[in-house]
């Protein structure tokens, strides 16, 4: 059962994000290999093209698998790329960082319930080690401040 989300869980996929869309090979193999019946992810942010692009994973609502103890209670993102190896491209984490925005705001989760899964879960290494993840929630919580939520 999938309670009112409390958390954001971010990720990486430890792939190198490249010409091909990586997501439904993601989501094949959480099918396929893991068993499950979806993608992990409510999220992903990959390289489409030339732009970064927000898809879509499972529904919000339903119960996520990303995330071990956090799964009926918290939002899974998962950003296309390889962070052990390359830096977070500027664009995608400035798409990370408006996607959680604007999730957190409207489901009303602190900026401190925004963790990466090596947070929620020790001994776990991702998103990787490229992937600040106090620097993310602090501009996360710029983004708020400064964003004109009465125009929204």
């Amino acid at each position: 059962m999938f309670n009112k989300p409390r958390f954001i869980i971010m990720h990486d996929s430890l792939t190198r994000d490249g010409q091909t869309v990586s997501w439904g090979a993601i989501r094949n193999w959480h099918i396929n290999t893991n068993g499950w019946t979806d993608i992990g992810y409510h999220f992903g942010i990959e390289l489409i093209s030339e732009k970064y692009e927000i898809l879509m994973g499972r529904i919000i609502g339903q119960t996520g698998s990303h995330c071990f103890g956090y799964n009926s209670n918290s939002i899974g993102i998962c950003l296309v790329g390889n962070f052990d190896e390359d830096k977070v491209p500027e664009d995608q984490w400035k798409l990370a960082v408006k996607l959680v925005a604007h999730m957190s705001k409207l489901m009303n989760i602190p900026k401190e319930n925004i963790l990466g899964h090596r947070e929620a879960m020790p001994g776990r290494t991702c998103p990787h080690k490229n992937f600040d993840c106090i620097l993310f929630r602090e501009d996360v919580g710029e983004y708020i401040k400064k964003f004109e939520w009465n125009n929204y």
